[in-house]
């Protein structure tokens, strides 16, 4: 304890730069120990939701934001620890000076603080990873506060413990620059008062520039380009955090609108589907699959008692107020994984095989082609009226069984289907099969024409079509119940992701704060001397603001630039923007940079609020 018992004094005593350090590196971890948690049990590699799964597609989206959120995550942990480290070791020269004049050895030195950069490390990732394992268990138990009841699956030490350690090892890596550098100091330049550390010459305009920018500009300007080493390590840094946030705002609000627009084309709006009770409400239960469990039972789908007559259809089709009929025969079965062959990459002569024999049960669904209402985001091609053994499979059924979907069959009912496409389906989960209804219908021992029907009705005659409906005897059941309980599900799922925006935004202001202390350290006796000859407060201010601003609208360009490169190119495949949604991104990120021009300016203020004489009598 004797050994470290002098690093934390010295820590204690530089508070506000150790709490800094330590505010933005935990920050950092608890986002990324907090995102791989929750995203394990929301969709990152399809994992287990109440039971059941996230369909493949949608787990492919947020585990691609995942990742991608946690690298940035760990990158932007490093950087502000190397950056805050760096603001550190720029005041502790002085200090390191006085240790080499008095026969220190540099390695002793190094050691010293090495062991003051460890006490950081270590306390931010300690308390990052409880932050971020406190705040998984607060945001599950909140979705099932709200009517979303997700499995709490048990905290697995292997998940957390390869985040813990990187964060760590990154952490030492970039942390140990800025001391290397500061260690490397002569006495000589460490204990000159005109010595600062990473600054550079003045830095003079030309008489074009002098006479064209105003004062505050110019001043500004050369404030940032004398301390140039410092000013390019902070817009790195500011970049990093800055495309973190553009990526958690920009890209959590079009996933989610994408997302929920996935769904909404999948199941469809205003449909209402009539058939027998029980294989109405086990359809419902089986789209419901995607938010939460219910039980079903084992059904017959193909008993007669289920049947729908086509008169029934034709009379449902003449009921006004029904803008489509989507006549449907429904069942379950074990469907079978057929082999196809693709060319040898090698050896373009010869073919390979591809896919295995694995089944899986299915629910497989005969559909009129023409007739189908709806719209769902295929890979590949919906069925044609030209298709006859065709199939369309769900994103979790292509995933889970087939090497390459497009190159194979799948065998229902011991009938081969070529695979046409794959699409993005909450229905079973994505265990779907559509196949030709008239195909599907000779398959089934015993006639059947249909045990479904979906009905497109116009929103504003809802009611008069439910009334003739139940006219006949039928029980209508409306999917935009269903529908808003999927929508509401995502939202509150990429709410909690976009959580995370508010955690770089903090983790920004900590970088560019830390930054204009810095510079405005450097300054504090030219701004006594300006405010000596007569230069008010307000002046002062204005040059501080002007340099937060040069800074962060460089960093934010670059960042908000890469943020919006990931977003579009990685991370959302056939994204859906509407023009509220653009509007609402660019006013957040505008008010983000606003905030952070506006928080640098604390610096400023504890330099006016001193006495000319104070400042001016300052080393």
């Amino acid at each position: 304890m004797s050994e470290i018992s002098f690093p934390i004094k010295d820590l204690m005593r530089r508070k506000f730069q150790t709490g800094l350090t330590i505010i933005g590196l935990t920050i950092c971890t608890a986002a990324t120990v907090f995102l791989i948690l929750f995203g394990e049990n929301i969709g990152f590699e399809i994992a287990v939701v109440t039971g059941g799964r996230l369909t493949a597609g949608f787990s492919n989206v947020f585990s691609r934001f995942v990742f991608m959120v946690s690298l940035l995550n760990i990158l932007a942990g490093a950087l502000v620890t190397f950056f805050l480290v760096y603001w550190s070791m720029s005041e502790r020269v002085h200090d390191i000076g006085i240790m080499k004049a008095t026969g220190c050895l540099a390695s002793i030195a190094f050691g010293y603080f090495i062991t003051e950069l460890s006490i950081i490390i270590f306390t931010s990732c300690i308390t990052g990873t409880a932050i971020g394992v406190l705040t998984y268990f607060a945001s599950i138990n909140v979705l099932n506060a709200i009517g979303f009841p997700i499995l709490q699956s048990p905290i697995n030490l292997w998940t957390i413990l390869p985040i813990f350690l990187i964060f760590v090892v990154a952490s030492h890596i970039l942390g140990t620059q800025p001391i290397i550098k500061a260690i490397r100091v002569k006495p000589a330049d460490a204990l000159s008062p005109l010595y600062s550390f990473g600054a550079t010459s003045n830095v003079e305009f030309g008489k074009t520039g002098s006479s064209k920018l105003g004062l505050t500009f110019k001043m500004a300007y050369r404030a940032l380009m004398r301390r140039r080493s410092a000013t390019r390590r902070a817009i790195i840094c500011l970049a990093a955090v800055l495309t973190l946030t553009t990526v958690t705002i920009a890209g959590g609000i079009i996933a989610r609108q994408t997302t929920q627009s996935y769904v909404e084309r999948a199941v469809s709006r205003d449909v209402v589907v009539v058939g027998h009770s029980d294989l109405s409400r086990r359809y419902v239960n089986l789209l419901s699959q995607f938010f939460e469990v219910k039980e079903t039972e084992e059904i017959d789908y193909l008993n007669l008692k289920y049947d729908i007559s086509e008169s029934l259809v034709s009379e449902l089709n003449a009921i006004p107020g029904v803008l489509k009929v989507d006549p449907r025969l429904v069942l379950e079965t074990t469907v079978y994984e057929v082999q196809g062959v693709i060319i040898d990459p090698e050896e373009p002569d010869q073919y390979i095989p591809v896919g295995d024999h694995r089944s899986g049960k299915a629910l497989v669904l005969g559909v009129q082609p023409n007739n189908v209402i709806n719209e769902w985001l295929v890979f590949g091609r919906l069925l044609n009226e030209t298709d006859v053994y065709s199939a369309v499979i769900g994103d979790s059924l292509a995933l889970e069984m087939f090497a390459n979907p497009e190159k194979q069959a799948v065998t229902v009912l011991k009938e081969n289907f070529e695979i046409a496409g794959v699409c993005l389906d909450p229905l079973n989960n994505g265990n779907v099969v559509y196949v030709p209804l008239d195909v599907l219908s000779t398959l089934v021992d015993s006639p059947h024409n249909y045990n479904l029907v979906f009905l497109k009705v116009d929103p504003s005659r809802r009611l008069e079509v439910l009334a003739e409906i139940e006219k006949m005897e039928l029980t209508p059941v409306e999917l935009n119940e269903v529908l808003g309980k999927h929508l509401a599900f995502l939202s509150y799922i990429w709410s909690f992701v976009m959580f995370l925006s508010l955690f770089s935004l903090a983790t920004a202001v900590l970088c560019l704060l830390s930054y204009m202390m810095l510079s405005v350290a450097g300054q504090q006796r030219e701004f006594g001397m300006m405010r000596a000859v007569g230069a008010k407060p307000k002046m002062i201010m204005k040059i501080v603001f002007m340099e937060a601003l040069i800074i962060t609208l460089i960093s934010g360009a670059v960042g908000i630039f890469v943020g919006f490169f990931f977003t579009f190119v990685f991370l959302i495949p056939d994204p859906v923007i509407s023009q509220f949604t653009l509007f609402s991104v660019i006013g957040l990120l505008l008010s983000s940079l606003g905030l952070l021009c506006l928080f640098s300016l604390y610096p400023a203020f504890r330099v006016v609020k001193k006495s000319v004489a104070s400042v001016l009598s300052q080393p």
